[in-house]
């Protein structure tokens, strides 16, 4: 496997032809399809079948693509480092997070971040919590930010916010009433889950034993299960964080009796030091986890002096 065959199989993958594909790389539609062939030696399966005069990837080849997307990312963003080096003398600084810190953290980080250093380039990658540490752990990312510990070695987690779970339901709901739901307020109720076999799924099922919820829905983003929430879709039970960054006016936050924990962090390279600004970048992501904690307004409620 070469780069020219990579950027041959990249090409194909976003113009679905081998022509155009051509086109896009400056060179003849024969060199294309002679390097996918060889591509597809060397990976040992088919990336491509042809349907009547249509070019159909293969699903080996749409997963394979998704690696292939995240390397020329670190690609392109060598030309963006350079320029920003010849402007200024400083470096872009590279940020990779899981999709729910992306959507509800790092938008009020960034504001912060800006206001003392509004002339640095920020690129934002969003992946899951392994891709994030390899991202960090490679250098590819100055920090990251996510939602599970991974096994893989020289990375280092610090615990930025651990925030319990909370039940959110439509505000038209039958629940929505409720000071507290339990367990057994959700049978017979669509639930939309987190992914089967992830920590925080099985963090949650494990306070439903006798299961009588009906789980219709499953993805990976608390930001989409509230907006399903939001659509009547059905109720689930999500990071209070989360809920209260959103703000979704038809989406009702309500206490669940069990402890349900997301914990969130912050990712760095055991071997590879931490620059400046990322480290300035994280402690502005740890503001405003404790702006989101502190209440759901964001403001700190008064903490209460002990007697002499």
């Amino acid at each position: 496997m070469n780069f020219k065959q990579v950027e041959a199989f990249r090409a194909v993958m976003m113009t679905r032809s081998m022509t155009a594909a051509a086109g896009l790389l400056h060179t003849s539609q024969p060199n294309v399809s002679r390097w996918i062939a060889l591509l597809e030696a060397s990976v040992g399966f088919a990336l491509f079948q042809r349907v009547g005069t249509k070019l159909i990837p293969t699903a080996e080849a749409e997963a394979f693509h998704a690696d292939v997307e995240r390397a020329f990312i670190g690609l392109e963003s060598l030309g963006d480092s350079a320029d920003s080096i010849r402007r200024r003398g400083t470096g872009v600084l590279r940020v990779g997070a899981v999709g729910s810190i992306t959507q509800y953290v790092l938008p009020d980080a960034l504001l912060r971040f800006r206001q003392e250093y509004g002339d640095i380039p920020v690129v934002i990658n969003m992946g899951r919590s392994e891709v994030v540490a390899k991202w960090v752990v490679t250098g590819h990312c100055d920090i990251g930010f996510c939602s599970l510990r991974t096994e893989l070695p020289g990375v280092r987690f610090d615990t930025l916010n651990s925030a319990c779970g909370v039940a959110v339901v439509g505000r038209a709901h039958r629940l929505a009433g409720h000071a507290v739901l339990r367990p057994a307020d959700f049978a017979h109720e669509n639930f939309i889950s987190l992914p089967a076999g992830s920590i925080n799924r099985i963090e949650v099922d494990r306070h439903f034993p006798d299961d009588e919820r009906i789980m219709s829905i499953e993805t990976p983003y608390a930001p989409t299960i509230c907006a399903m929430v939001g659509k009547g879709l059905g109720v689930s039970i999500v990071s209070a964080i989360v809920a209260r960054a959103l703000r979704m006016p038809d989406v009702c936050e309500i206490p669940f009796s069990e402890k349900v924990l997301f914990h969130s962090y912050a990712v760095t390279s055991d071997h590879l030091p931490v620059s400046f600004l990322a480290a300035r970048f994280t402690e502005c992501v740890q503001q405003v986890f404790d702006a989101l904690t502190a209440s759901p307004s964001g403001r700190r409620k008064p903490t209460r002096r002990a007697k002499p």
